[in-house]
């Protein structure tokens, strides 16, 4: 029963963020101006970078997409730090063979929002895995992103991020 109470609850909290979100496309539409389209582009090459990265298994590329004081969260680990988040990531790409597959992007201002399914292969036990997930990605005015937030469900990844409380801090 406790199993099933984490699943509603973080399937209603995804959905809370992604109506949040839809909320905020919905308001009138003007000209997308010059910042949404940095954001935008910015966030684009994240991705492609992150795929990239992942292909070679190098994520220290990725990292000048980042402010050195980023915030990393998630519901299976938080990270601050340009250090510590490029530990997490190393910790990623060494456990997952994954690529980000993009659905929807949503920008506001120096906020996106990406829906997208991260594909991945456990690789320790070559389990395959496809999580549905919103990702936030707020841009300071370096032009390098300072806070990434990830929401999904964790009730079929426990097991494989559980090493992450004491492998990545």
């Amino acid at each position: 029963m406790n199993r099933i109470n984490q699943i509603s609850k973080n399937s209603a909290v995804i959905c809370t963020v992604i109506l949040s979100l839809c909320t905020l496309q919905s308001a009138p539409s003007f000209a997308a101006g010059a910042v949404e389209m940095q954001v935008e582009h910015i966030l684009v090459q994240t991705i492609e970078e992150y795929n990239q990265a992942m292909q070679t298994g190098d994520s220290s590329g990725l990292m000048k997409n980042f402010s050195d004081n980023v915030q990393r969260r998630s519901p299976v680990s938080e990270q601050t730090g340009k250090k510590d988040v490029g530990d997490y990531f190393a910790w990623e790409f060494k456990n997952f063979q994954a690529k980000y597959v993009t659905k929807k992007i949503i920008v506001s201002g120096r906020s996106a929002a990406i829906v997208f399914v991260w594909d991945a292969v456990h690789k320790a036990s070559g389990t395959p895995l496809k999580i549905e997930m919103v990702g936030i990605f707020d841009l300071a005015s370096s032009g390098r992103f300072d806070n990434v937030s990830f929401y999904f469900d964790t009730a079929n990844t426990g097991k494989f991020f559980a090493e992450t409380a004491t492998s990545v801090k």
